[in-house]
Formats: structure tokens, sequence, C-alpha cells
């Protein structure tokens, strides 16, 4: 896949509700006992990438090598947020492409409540 037809490339706009359904699953998911914590773990959005077509990832495995989080407000049980993920670039290093993404939920309002950013490692072709 040419990677570099993607950079910049927005995905669109998806409406994830956070329900308690969700965030069991995603303690389910990462072997933590639900009983651990009754608030929205701060990485749940990693979960969200399921309910969103990007195209980029389509038939492609990957290293996930970091991401970093940034909170505006703290997600609740009940919100409505409207994600997307835009790939910002693809660079080449030795024997791999190094691509940079961001995923982003907005509120009903549109402003920004989290971002993620996310380093992806994939052996060149």
């Amino acid at each position: 896949m040419n990677f570099k037809q993607w950079e910049e490339a927005t995905t669109l706009p998806v409406l994830i509700t956070v329900t308690e359904e969700l965030v069991n699953a995603y303690y389910e998911a990462a072997s933590i006992s639900t009983k651990a914590s009754q608030h929205v773990p701060p990485a749940l959005p990693m979960i969200f990438y399921q309910y969103i077509n990007v195209p980029w990832f389509h038939e492609q495995s990957f290293i996930h090598k970091d991401q970093v989080f940034h909170y505006e407000h703290p997600i609740s049980i009940g919100d409505t947020l409207q994600c997307t993920v835009s790939l910002i670039s693809v660079e080449r290093r030795r024997q791999f492409l190094v691509l940079y993404q961001e995923l982003i939920g907005r509120n009903e309002h549109k402003h920004i409540v989290f971002s993620s950013k996310s380093t992806l490692l994939k052996e060149a072709e």
C-alpha cells in the first residue's frame, strides 16, 4: 500500500457513545477487574478505532510504538463523542515506515475533549 497517498487525510467523523458496556469491554480486553475503578480509563479511546473506518489500516498490521493522550475534559459514561483519525505524516526510517496519526474526540459543541497521538511502525515493502 502507498501510505503517502493518505498523508494528511482525515477519516469521516463517527459518533461514539461511552457506555458502561464499552468501559467494561475495555477493562476485559486489558485484563483489569471492573471493580478496580469506577471511572473511565484514560486509554479508553484506544478501542474507538474499532468503530472508525481508517483506510490506511485495511488489511495491514503495525507495531504500535507509542501513544500520548491529552485531555481538555474528562470522558464520562453517557458522553457522545465525534471521533476522527488523521494521518499526520509518513516517513521512511531504515527498513520501516513510520506513521504519525492523531485520534480526536469532540463533544456536541464541537470542542475537543481529547486527542491521542500515535506512532505506528510497519516494515517497508
